[in-house]
């Protein structure tokens, strides 16, 4: 059953849910009764309260006019007569009663009000005995209405008092069945709480150990056994099956490497020895022509830089770094061959900082650009053809320079080579230029690659280039060594 472990949740937290509403609305229904009951006893004292102040202020300003003749105490007569009739429409609404006391107060307040009003209606009339009888007894009334309110609110203090005794009781009450149906609910919750977690922690602790075991490389041991028959069942399962597919794929994964190792020393060994036979019999039909046309003495040179060049191919190892230097070394060597070969149909030059050619880089990195532009740039030229190296630094960088002014790439050839520089072309398996001529049998794209994996960077080359205007590398190499760790400080060109 699938649904288990939720349909036993689902039933604590609704048993758990309903106790506790029945409770807070319970508690609440009651606290509600008991504040609009303590609202209208306040409410009741504060109307009582504003009709005793509200006859006070109203004498005042009448005896305030009498005396100044003034419309501002009019005005404010006038004001509170209107708040002290608002006043008793209000008495009148809350305190419904037969009581002689109650009748008598209202009565009271009708009466006061005539007076007041005789009051004013002989001052306006300019009799004097009549306004002075009128407010002497509304005076008289006033003081009447206030010993009324003082006899009034005693009675209701006497019955507030009952009813606060009625409220202690009512509270007490709650606070009893409050700490039953709290206690009641925190026994229920446990027992349902230790009743679904018992079937839970447990084969979860199990599978974490397992886990556990798994992140330190141990994939051995027995499958985990759940006797439960909710979601755990088949997440164990799965987890088993897991557990023994990761031991077959480590299996999988060994032999695959092991067999990578091979095929990379194997490739990496071909890539070393080859080395085209034209190029071979084009140098060593020059070499011939040399000996016969002059002294031994530049065919000596030439011999050393063929030897060098071919030392330098076949001995190195693809694996380790090399210098700069020793790139730059090569690089003149392979000049001074092609130099000898077309003369003055071709011309080299080079621009070297030497302070900035003692940083590592892996072998087998110039040379074959150089034969790049070489062959794919200049070679067809019969004269006016050039090839600029160009080393030095720039913004703590190393900036490589291989200009040619040959024929330039089309927009296709220099597209799919910025897109792999920035990894957008899908990788291919390296394979060997088989261009006529090339020596070392490395291509462009080989050299871009290693150049990445080597400083763990994309943006190592720029490629600018157009057709009939000649082609342009950039190696920005970073002032660091293998894997991204910077030079020592007393590095040359550090």
């Amino acid at each position: 059953m699938l649904f288990r472990i939720r349909s036993k949740l689902l039933l604590y937290f609704i048993v758990l849910v309903v106790l506790l509403t029945s409770v807070g609305v319970l508690f609440y229904k009651s606290s509600e009764n008991l504040i609009n009951e303590y609202n209208d006893s306040f409410e009741r004292f504060l109307m009582l309260n504003d009709i005793s102040q509200r006859t006070t202020l109203i004498t005042e300003n009448l005896q305030g006019y009498l005396l100044d003749k003034e419309g501002s105490y009019l005005k404010e007569y006038n004001l509170e007569k209107s708040k002290l009739l608002n006043d008793q429409w209000l008495f009148n609404k809350e305190m419904k009663s037969s009581d002689m006391a109650v009748i008598n107060y209202q009565n009271m307040i009708n009466s006061f009000l005539e007076e007041c009003n005789a009051t004013i209606e002989a001052f306006h009339k300019d009799n004097i005995n009549e306004y002075s009888d009128h407010l002497n007894e509304a005076l008289k009334i006033a003081g009447f209405l206030q010993e009324s309110t003082l006899a009034l609110l005693n009675n209701k203090l006497t019955d507030y008092q009952n009813f606060y005794d009625q409220m202690e009781r009512q509270n007490h009450y709650y606070k009893l069945l409050s700490f039953s149906l709290f206690s009641s609910a925190f026994f229920l919750s446990t027992l349902i709480a230790l009743w679904i977690s018992g079937g839970i922690t447990k084969p979860i602790t199990l599978l974490s150990e397992a886990a556990r075991q798994i992140s330190k490389g141990n994939l051995s041991g027995d499958d985990i056994k759940i006797t439960t028959k909710d979601e755990l069942k088949p997440l164990t399962e799965t987890f088993n099956q897991m557990r023994s597919n990761l031991r077959q794929l480590v299996t999988e994964i060994k032999q695959k490497s092991e067999l990578d190792k091979l095929l990379k020393e194997l490739e990496l060994r071909s890539l070393q020895n080859q080395i085209n036979p034209h190029f071979l019999f084009n140098t060593l039909n020059t070499v011939s022509k040399m000996a016969y046309l002059e002294d031994a003495e530049h065919t000596s040179r030439l011999i050393e830089s063929v030897a060098a060049l071919l030392r330098y191919n076949l001995g190195g190892d693809l694996n380790k770094a090399s210098t700069l230097r020793d790139e730059v070394a090569i690089v003149k060597e392979y000049f001074f061959i092609q130099q000898t070969r077309f003369g003055d149909r071709i011309q080299f030059i080079t621009e070297i900082e030497e302070d900035c050619l003692d940083i590592e880089i892996p072998s087998l990195t110039l040379q074959p650009l150089i034969e790049n532009a070489f062959i794919h740039g200049v070679e067809s030229y019969e004269e006016n053809a050039e090839i600029r190296f160009h080393v030095y630094k720039r913004n703590d960088r190393i900036n490589v320079e291989i200009v040619d002014n040959g024929e330039g790439m089309d927009e296709i050839t220099k597209s799919r080579l910025q897109n792999y520089i920035s990894g957008t072309e899908r990788e291919e398996v390296y394979e060997p230029d088989k261009s006529k001529g090339h020596s070392t049998g490395i291509g462009v794209k080989n050299v871009i690659r290693r150049l990445q994996l080597f400083y763990n960077q994309k943006d190592i080359i720029e490629i600018q280039s157009e057709l009939s205007k000649g082609t342009t590398f950039t190696l920005t190499i970073p002032n660091v060594t293998k894997g991204g760790r910077a030079l020592v400080e007393n590095s040359n060109c550090g």
